[in-house]
């Protein structure tokens, strides 16, 4: 790291700045939290020394000494603190009053702490001459209180001054006295800055951390929206696929989705299957269209082709729009019995519907003409024999007055179902 990085934090929004904030008041609890109870076990540790060597010095009898004061009132002092601590943190939302008087007290108690070092240091200049506990007090702050450069050096001042000015009183050795302020002069500058290096790191990480979620919380929205216009595509793809395959008209499938039906149940296939396919034409159509007019004809369209389609939907079968008024229905694996039945029930079905046909010169409603023809197919090229025997055996329907079914078998056609009805 730069030295120049050790007073550089990452340039941020003002929100993300009182983030911080809370973040470090709330850190800067547990430390303190932590560090009065450590505080109170060790001062309670010393106050049982001091009146043991106490009762020893004085033959049974016990002498307050400055020592034990200043370890008492330390030890009260972190008592109050890991009270008002505990209470400070039974509220669950923090205002900016709240904030301040949260963050006044966790300062007042360091720096107490801190002076409470150098009163301790000016004391034990009479007796030791050692600095140990204010350079032992200033590295804690130092390391474990988290702040910004402002707040550290504020912290700084008041213990540095009462050592600065104390020194001279309680240190008569002038050698000793310079010693102390080159040493001290020296540690404090490590400790100011070990103090920036660790603030820095910590609050990089922190506004790391912050632009990781946020990246996160705009690539997990990112995926989102990405997931939704999948759905949207795949949806839309659906539908465009449907639309290629199903007529718009009569909503039922149209050639293309007629040959992709026999295509697809035949794949795989391991040997012939018997299909059945018959050609379906509505008579007189093109008079109904002239007389009645083009939106009674698509109506006719629709609802003829939901009858097949109805007539046809409990067999392994398809029925299509094949052209115009013509429409094809193939079924599998039907003998001829359950095919006749099927074709006749398809032509009852459209001639009980009851369609007026004024115009029509075979029947006075509309009916239909149907063409039937049965093979043995693997693959679906084997379809273009039987499709032209199916609309040989419907023209053979056509011709022999319409309204019937026409059963093509070999080189001529059989009629099934004459117009009886």
């Amino acid at each position: 790291m730069k030295f120049k990085n050790v007073f550089v934090v990452p340039q941020v929004s003002r929100e993300k700045q009182q983030l911080l904030k809370m973040h470090l008041l709330k850190e800067n609890m547990q430390r303190c939290k932590l560090f009065a109870q450590i505080v109170i076990l060790f001062e309670a540790i010393l106050i049982c020394m001091n009146i043991s060597s106490s009762y020893e010095e004085n033959h049974g009898h016990f002498v307050i000494t400055i020592y034990f004061v200043l370890y008492f009132i330390l030890m009260l002092m972190s008592f109050f603190m890991l009270v008002y601590i505990n209470r400070m943190e039974k509220k669950e939302t923090y205002t900016e009053r709240f904030y301040n008087r949260i963050q006044l007290g966790l300062l007042s108690f360091v720096c107490f702490f801190l002076v409470w070092g150098a009163a301790v240091t000016l004391v034990d200049q009479k007796e030791y001459g050692h600095v140990m506990a204010f350079a032992v007090n200033f590295m804690c702050v130092s390391v474990l209180f988290h702040a910004s450069n402002r707040t550290i050096l504020l912290l700084y001042i008041a213990p540095i001054t009462v050592l600065l000015f104390g020194l001279p009183i309680f240190q008569p050795s002038s050698a000793i006295l310079m010693g102390h302020y080159i040493n001290l002069t020296v540690f404090l500058f490590f400790c100011w800055l070990a103090s920036r290096m660790l603030y820095t790191s910590y609050a990089s990480n922190f506004f790391n951390k912050l632009l990781l979620t946020e990246s996160n919380e705009r690539l997990a929205l990112k995926m989102e929206e990405n997931e939704k216009i999948n759905k949207e595509l795949a949806k839309a793809n659906k539908q465009l696929k449907k639309m290629t395959i199903i007529d718009e008209l009569t909503q039922i499938p149209n050639r293309r989705g007629f040959q992709k039906y026999i295509r697809d149940t035949l794949i795989g296939a391991n040997k012939k299957r018997k299909l059945t396919l018959m050609m379906i034409d509505i008579d007189a159509f093109k008079l109904f269209n002239d007389h009645y007019g083009h939106l009674e004809g698509d109506k006719i369209l629709k609802s003829v082709a939901q009858k097949i389609q109805a007539s046809i939907h409990f067999f392994d079968g398809i029925s299509a729009r094949f052209g115009g008024e013509e429409f094809v229905a193939a079924v599998f694996d039907l003998d001829v019995k359950a095919v006749e039945q099927l074709a006749e029930s398809i032509r009852k079905a459209v001639f009980k519907m009851e369609i007026p046909h004024e115009y029509s010169p075979f029947s006075d409603r509309v009916t239909i003409s149907i063409g039937i023809t049965t093979g043995n197919v693997s693959k679906a090229e084997n379809m273009e024999k039987l499709m032209k025997d199916a609309d040989s055996a419907l023209y053979e329907s056509k011709s022999k007055g319409r309204n019937r079914v026409e059963y093509f078998s070999g080189t001529t056609s059989v009629g099934v179902k004459s117009k009886v009805d």
